[in-house]
């Protein structure tokens, strides 16, 4: 067995006054356990979570709406099936002042590198987009 990491710093202490948060799939689980250590505080940021899923379970996403309103997040689910994919469009048309956010991401590599790239086409600085980078081997 080899073990290796952490690596890097997705650690949400960037000092902007709005976050939005994207979380896909296995991605979710930092956000959840930020928003599980936020309810706990009194951090001022704003904050706007967007959630994309394939699966559909009714007990995990009243969880995750429980965890979000105790963190004072604002929760956004796209299901693929019902919604079509997220991507950037989508994120901007929901949140007016976008501009002023960092976007922290966690999720499949392509989808990340995506959003980063229309995020960045769109006009959001490079040092505003944070990735979590990890791979399943």
């Amino acid at each position: 067995m080899r073990i290796e990491g952490p690596y890097g710093r997705f650690a949400f202490d960037d000092g902007k006054a709005r976050q939005i948060w994207v979380g896909a799939g296995i991605g979710i689980t930092p956000f959840v356990a930020k928003m599980r250590e936020r309810a706990k505080t009194a951090d001022a940021t704003i904050v706007d979570l967007f959630h994309a899923t394939t699966d559909v379970s009714e007990i995990a996403l009243a969880r995750m709406r429980a965890d979000a309103e105790a963190a004072r997040v604002n929760l956004h689910i796209t299901i693929s099936g019902r919604d079509g994919k997220l991507d950037a469009g989508k994120i901007r048309a929901a949140i007016a002042d976008w501009q002023g956010a960092s976007v922290w991401f966690c999720g499949p590599a392509g989808f990340g590198a995506s959003l980063k790239r229309d995020f960045k086409v769109a006009g959001l600085h490079p040092a505003d987009f944070h990735q979590e980078l990890f791979a399943m081997r």
